[in-house]
């Protein structure tokens, strides 16, 4: 048994999206035969009996460090507490969120240079993570690949590591996005017949989570208009548009979904706008709803992702209509789960939605496929590598090996000394993208969190 300490970069708590998700769900996982701390940037309101919580001061996380086996978070804890990178405690770093991919798709800052310059830092954090981590996780093969060549680069595949492992699987872990073990139970209505403008046989589309950038939510905004033209009984409902975490801003593709269904009149009679569904919650949803959307543009970000919420379409037996290029997409082909469409073409989306409304029969068969594939994705099952390893964590092997690192990368591939560093460069993004206003909401955060 070891003491392992789990550090959220995302708010846990009844409402909570993907990050905070997975975190909260390995620790429990964990805590069943580990002494498990979870630290968290504000106070949760969730509790387990064999799950200690904490608020994630600088203090804290220095104090837990010094008692605790293992450390298990994303990367941009190690920056946020760069007191880590250099501690003996042995790191689990997860990568199952791409975010150097991802940022390409975000608002950037007007310039091409403050684009570069946002940009390489986010990298230069990565090379650090990669440097520093014992361990890494990441939630797909098309992700280990990805994260292969980076770690190649970073200088972590090497003799020392490949002698013992020529696969590499102990040093980068495929562990993706789970699914609770248990059935989901529906408890009340919350949709058909209850939410104002979608009636009891309605035909419910559900979009199961944010609307950030690199998803085409005005895609589908623009398919269910060329739907209502032939049915007005087909209900696209979209869980969550702010994000719980209110240090993160709600994204311009959200404002402008919304504004092109009020510019097409279907908002709030075909189309409907959720704040976010509290995590316990969204069972009802999902077990209400007839079909699960995923819809994407087609870039970088989509294939090295892992869509988070096509795993509770496939926990709840929903059927799914996605754009094509993601791994989870590929699985929605291969299993007969669902139905895919080009990416960026509202007709055929269109056209998806409607055949798939006009035959229940064929729904049933896909969602007792989606039940069954849900089965390969239980929580206990895809983090099994990782409690495992957490029975006897060692450090890597080629630590020892650090002169050779810091003699062969030079100036390049010095670590950050202070936490100040992170700070400035996290507030000279955020003023660049979202103003005096969204620096001074970030930096009040980090006030409460310090």
């Amino acid at each position: 048994m070891s003491k392992v300490l789990l550090i959220s970069n995302d708010v846990i708590g009844m409402q909570m999206a993907g990050p905070g998700i997975r975190t909260w769900e390995l620790a429990k996982l964990l805590a069943t035969e580990h002494t498990v701390t979870l630290l968290t940037p504000t106070r949760t309101d969730l509790q387990h009996p064999r799950i200690s919580t904490q608020v994630s001061t600088q203090d804290c996380v220095r104090a837990c460090a010094d008692t605790h086996d293992v450390v298990i978070g994303q990367g941009q804890i190690l920056s946020r507490y760069p007191f880590l990178l250099g501690h003996s405690i042995v790191k689990v770093v997860d990568l199952y969120d791409p975010s150097p991919v991802g940022y390409l798709e975000t608002t950037q800052p007007h310039t091409i240079k403050g684009q570069l310059e946002s940009h390489h830092a986010l990298v230069r954090e990565h090379y650090n993570y990669l440097r520093a981590g014992d361990v890494f996780l990441c939630a797909s093969e098309r992700q280990w690949d990805f994260w292969t060549g980076m770690l190649m680069a970073a200088g972590r595949i090497n003799p020392v590591v490949y002698q013992n492992d020529r696969m590499l699987r102990s040093l980068l872990i495929v562990a993706p996005f789970g699914v609770p073990a248990r059935a989901p139970g529906h408890r009340r209505r919350v949709l058909k017949g209850v939410w104002p403008g979608i009636n009891r046989d309605d035909v419910v589309l559900l979009w199961g989570g944010g609307l950030w950038e690199w998803f085409d939510p005005m895609m589908a905004v623009e398919a269910m208009s060329i739907v209502g033209r032939q049915r007005t009984d087909i209900k696209l409902f979209f869980m969550g548009v702010k994000r719980p975490n209110a240090s993160v801003t709600t994204s311009h593709t959200a404002d402008q979904t919304i504004a092109l269904a009020e510019q097409l009149g279907i908002a709030n009679r075909l189309v409907f706008f959720n704040d976010w569904v509290a995590y316990e919650d969204r069972e009802n949803f999902l077990l209400e709803a007839d079909l699960g959307l995923n819809i994407h543009r087609d870039n970088l970000e989509t294939r090295f992702s892992f869509r988070t919420r096509m795993m509770d379409y496939f926990w709840a037996g929903l059927p799914i209509v996605t754009t094509e290029g993601d791994p989870l997409s590929d699985l929605v082909k291969q299993n007969q789960l669902g139905l895919t469409v080009p990416c960026g073409d509202a007709e055929a989306l269109a056209q998806a939605i409607l055949r798939a409304a006009e035959d229940p029969a064929t729904r049933q068969t896909w969602k007792l496929n989606c039940l069954a594939t849900a089965k390969e994705f239980s929580w206990d099952r895809v983090f099994e590598p990782v409690v495992a390893w957490c029975r006897s964590p060692i450090q890597a092997r080629d630590k020892e090996y650090t002169d050779v690192w810091n003699s062969s990368v030079g100036d390049s591939g010095s670590w950050p000394k202070h936490a100040w560093e992170y700070y400035l460069q996290r507030a000279l993004h955020h003023y660049r993208v979202t103003g005096m206003r969204g620096l001074a909401t970030r930096v009040i955060t980090w006030s409460c969190g310090r």
